[in-house]
């Protein structure tokens, strides 16, 4: 029976033999994020259950996120040149570290590369202290001393870089009433055209 026949006959069951074919057409890569001794090398078993299509693997690799887990690993010998003599024979025949026979042997690591893949732990900027919308929140609405104490101690080191940059430090009241100047600093030169200085007059001039 050709396929037309089989078409007519059995119309839902022919596309549902279609669906089933292309599903299984369809090929899977499974992506490891299980956490190794060693990174990207499968050394037993893992419980990791995600699959992507080969196209998005191959996209998660060039992208840099990914990479192809390494199945088996160990150390071999290759044979290489000697270093000392470089297996030329007028050096060879008196070279001690390779036995005159100018090869020497040295260790490699050898790695083969399994289909499945594995994503890469992303290289994290670290962290610095700051404030953050729930330090915020946990000081000021919820009370809590710490988070308070954490915002003031950051003030404090702000003002501080401030001041190291020439910043004169004042302490002011809620409504601007100036209370103490804690710091002078370096204030900027009072405007004067025809020195060319100040915030109006001092644009920047060539050398």
């Amino acid at each position: 029976m050709g396929i037309k026949a089989t078409k007519a006959k059995y119309p839902f069951r022919f596309i549902e033999l279609l669906i089933r074919r292309g599903d299984m057409d369809i090929k899977t890569v499974r992506v490891h994020t299980c956490n190794q001794r060693s990174e990207g090398y499968i050394e037993k078993k893992c419980r990791c259950r995600k699959f992507v299509t080969h196209e998005v693997a191959a996209e998660l690799m060039d992208d840099g996120y990914a990479k192809n887990i390494i199945t088996l690993r160990k150390w071999i010998e290759i044979r290489i040149a000697c270093p000392m003599c470089s297996g030329q024979e007028q050096f060879k025949r008196s070279c001690g570290m390779c036995g005159k026979t100018g090869v020497a042997l040295v260790p490699k690591l050898y790695e083969e590369y399994g289909e499945d893949i594995y994503m890469r732990p992303f290289l994290k900027t670290p962290r610095t202290a700051t404030v953050e919308e729930e330090h915020v929140e946990y000081a000021y609405v919820k009370g809590d001393k710490d988070a308070i104490k954490r915002i003031e101690l950051y003030n404090e080191l702000t003002l501080e870089s401030l001041a190291g940059l020439g910043a004169a430090i004042i302490r002011k009241t809620r409504t601007g009433k100036v209370l103490e100047t804690v710091l002078k600093g370096r204030p900027e030169p009072e405007d004067d055209p025809k020195k060319g200085q100040g915030r109006t007059y001092d644009y920047g001039r060539s050398i």
